[in-house]
């Protein structure tokens, strides 16, 4: 009988755990006849916001976050799950890249790990733009 209670309990917490590992993912919708959208959101303790932003070889992708907190930070992910870009290590708020492949590209915010630890939450808006440019 506590073998079994132990398999419970076991299973209850490997779902609970389990449960955070797939975050659920926000479409980001632009607005007609223009590449630009804005989105705006609350982070709290471990928890990552993801946005699902759809992008074409070619177009010029800008990700900026404005949070009146310094805790909040933010990563971006190509279509193959590869991260492209973390404020955290390149030390700004904005992403400005060029997309080298057709897909949806994936958008993070979270709170930097001594916060998320304490259980902290803090506001953020995020701001898309997508343009094709001439080059060069």
């Amino acid at each position: 009988m506590r073998w079994l209670c132990g398999v419970l309990m076991a299973a209850v917490l490997l779902a609970e755990h389990t449960s955070y590992a797939h975050a659920y993912q926000r479409t980001v919708h632009f607005r007609t006849n223009r590449g630009e959208a804005t989105v705006a959101g609350t982070v709290e303790g471990e928890e990552v916001v993801q946005y699902k932003v759809p992008a074409r070889a070619g177009q010029f992708l800008l990700v900026g976050c404005n949070a009146k907190s310094a805790r909040v930070s933010f990563w971006v992910r190509d279509p193959a799950g590869a991260e492209v870009y973390n404020s955290m290590v390149q030390n700004a708020a904005a992403y400005v890249g060029r997309p080298e492949q057709d897909g949806t590209y994936v958008v993070g915010v979270f709170l930097r790990k001594t916060d998320a630890a304490r259980g902290h939450a803090a506001f953020f808006r995020l701001r898309f733009l997508r343009k094709f440019l001439p080059e060069g």
